[in-house]
């Protein structure tokens, strides 16, 4: 999966330090539901719960790596249920505000339709108002929103069909 800036390759074991860094960052990781990584030993385990994930047909994530530097950026995914898929991203607040988030949303929504996903579906907080721009530029339209009980979670849920 790629265009002509980005694209798309397996999680590697020698991307650990780059995904800590990424993921550690806590002003890039407000808007995802589990706190910032603390330790490296935290990115070792998120490789290997994708690993499982992956295996099991549960989850896929991707590494997105920028063409002209060959700099991991950030990571995708998408979980298949049925004929629908949901997708969630995270990119490193380096690459923020270069349009790089829609284009992976482009290409992600671009394979998913070519493998007969009849409905994409990505979910984002209320104060993550950038990650639902760059759905809407991508032609998702918002279709609900829903309130957590007991939790300051309020999430818009975004489908593409």
């Amino acid at each position: 999966m790629e265009d002509d800036q980005l694209y798309f390759r397996e999680l590697l074991d020698t991307d650990v330090e780059r995904l800590f860094e990424i993921y550690s960052n806590a002003d890039a990781m407000k808007y995802r539901e589990t706190a910032p990584m603390k330790t490296m030993e935290d990115s070792y385990k998120m490789l290997e719960r994708d690993k499982e994930k992956k295996n099991s047909g549960y989850e896929f994530r991707f590494a997105v790596i920028e063409k002209s530097s060959q700099n991991l950026i950030g990571t995708i995914m998408y979980q298949p249920v049925h004929d629908k898929a949901i997708i969630g991203y995270s990119i490193d607040e380096k690459f923020w505000n270069k349009g790089y988030a829609t284009r992976m949303v482009k290409i992600i929504s671009n394979d998913l339709k070519s493998k007969k996903f009849m409905l994409i579906e990505a979910w984002v907080k209320k104060k993550n108002l950038a990650s639902g721009k760059v759905l809407e530029k991508n032609n998702f339209q918002l279709i609900s929103q829903t309130v957590y009980p007991n939790s300051n979670l309020f999430h818009l849920k975004f489908t593409y069909s």
